[in-house]
C-alpha cells in the first residue's frame, strides 16, 4: 500500500471496528477500540450511535466523525493502514 493512499469506503463492522477499502483495492478490518478507550478527542465515539456516523473525508485521506461540539475529528489513512487487520476480539 502506498503512503497517503486514498480511502474509497469505510463501513462499521461493529462498534469500534471498521472495514476500510482503499482506492488501490486493499481492504481490511481496522480496530479502533484502543483509541476510543484512551478517551480525549475520541471519547465521544464510545457511544455506538456516534461511531456509526463515520464518513470518509472529501479528499479520501482519512475517516471522520463530527463531535457534539460540531468539530470534525479524523484519523488519517496512514494511521488506519498501520492498524489494518489488527482486530483484537471481533466476537466481543
Amino acid at each position: 500500500m502506498t503512503e497517503g493512499l486514498r480511502i474509497a469506503s469505510a463501513d462499521v463492522v461493529r462498534h469500534g471496528v471498521l472495514q476500510v477499502r482503499w482506492a488501490d483495492g486493499t481492504s481490511g478490518l481496522v480496530d479502533l477500540k484502543g483509541i476510543i478507550a484512551r478517551g480525549g478527542v475520541f471519547a465521544f465515539l464510545s457511544r455506538e450511535t456516534a461511531f456509526a456516523k463515520v464518513s470518509v473525508s472529501v479528499d479520501g485521506r482519512g475517516v471522520q466523525w463530527t463531535d457534539p461540539d460540531g468539530d470534525i475529528i479524523s484519523i488519517a489513512s496512514d494511521a488506519l493502514a498501520a492498524r489494518l487487520n489488527v482486530v483484537t476480539d471481533l466476537a466481543a
